[in-house]
């Protein structure tokens, strides 16, 4: 009886030691894929929030415009220009193969590649790092808001799980 009743402690023990250990790992938070249409108003990646006309976003990481923000030309498409001028074309692969990012890309000058249905398209964020493929450019030329869909994932490292 004596046996049984260590035996039964000694299981209890190892079993509480084993069951209330937590990991100590830090995992990444997983990247969400989420819809957005961006404009010229500006967009925060982070919040999925965009602004409006005569109402710019808070903390804005970007907008769209059709000019060139170099001086050299434009008004031959839409240009995404990020705040932080770190933004590189990506290519049109699926926005779901893209696992982390590789800033010796980043560029500061888009005037010769505007916004095109289908591309994939990676910045740096304010508060982290966007990677986003572009849905639907403006139908309208009339409406200067420069309104483009966007399918996104924000990460506030440089990786996207």
């Amino acid at each position: 009886m004596k046996k049984f009743f260590i035996t039964g402690l000694l299981l209890t023990a190892i079993s509480f030691a084993f069951f209330s250990c937590k990991d100590d790992a830090t995992t990444e938070p997983t990247v969400t894929t989420k819809t957005i249409t961006i404009n010229h108003w500006g967009v925060d990646w982070s919040k999925g929030v965009v602004g409006t006309e005569g109402n710019d976003a808070p903390e804005a990481d970007g907008e769209t415009i059709n000019w060139c923000p170099n001086g050299a030309g434009g008004g031959s498409g839409i240009y995404y220009r990020a705040r932080t001028e770190k933004l590189y074309r990506i290519n049109t692969a699926a926005l779901s193969s893209i696992t982390t990012l590789d800033t010796t890309k980043w560029d500061d000058d888009v005037c010769d590649t505007p916004l095109t249905n289908g591309d994939l398209w990676a910045a740096k964020a304010l508060d982290g790092f966007v990677v986003f493929k572009v849905l639907e450019l403006p139908t309208d030329p009339n409406d200067f808001n420069w309104k483009v869909k966007v399918e996104y994932k924000f990460s506030t490292t440089l990786t996207f799980n």
